[in-house]
């Protein structure tokens, strides 16, 4: 839930949701979309590629809507993700001959591409082994590191609370920072 209203997916029951000083909650739909596209990156539990694109479509794809890249900047960028998360391999391939860990490596590339502000990942680890959800884990904090951005991640997966800054936890529908 928290991450749906963070990502402007849900509005709250009160309260406002504020991205670099703007009251989101006070815009219309088209402004949710518009801040969603530009400003957020989404890394889910169940990757959620699409089927029908190979790894290189699905980013082009979501590159494609930043309408200040070029075709050569959307391309470039796409490169250096696939080449930053080691996953080179995957731009030809579709998500059914992908790994579980290839398949979320892209979606994490997909959520960096446009360079949001803030990357929202919801249980990231939870369908990988204990090692593959540590690499992946500490993809996203090179990543956030490397591009200057924020991350927020819900997991139940203990074994990665090491690689993160700060740790909340939700106690009686209240977030209690631990860390």
């Amino acid at each position: 839930t928290l991450l749906t209203i963070a990502g402007i997916l849900l509005s709250p029951d009160k309260g406002d949701i504020v991205i670099n000083g703007s009251k989101i909650t006070q815009k219309n739909q088209k402004e949710w979309t518009k801040t969603r596209r530009e400003k957020l990156g989404f890394v889910f539990q169940n990757h959620q590629l699409l089927p029908y694109l190979t790894g290189e479509e699905q980013l082009k794809m979501i590159a494609s809507m930043d309408e200040y890249k070029s075709a050569e900047d959307r391309n470039k960028a796409v490169e250096e993700l696939f080449q930053n998360l080691g996953i080179s391999d995957c731009k030809k391939k579709y998500p059914k001959h992908m790994s579980g860990g290839e398949k979320q490596r892209v979606a994490i590339a997909r959520a960096f591409i446009n360079r949001p502000d803030v990357i929202l990942a919801d249980e990231p680890t939870a369908s990988l082994d204990g090692t593959r959800g540590r690499q992946i884990t500490e993809m996203i904090r090179q990543e956030v590191k490397r591009r200057s951005t924020a991350a927020i991640m819900v997991t139940h997966d203990e074994r990665i609370l090491d690689l993160v800054d700060s740790i909340y936890r939700l106690e009686k529908g209240k977030l209690v920072k631990v860390k």
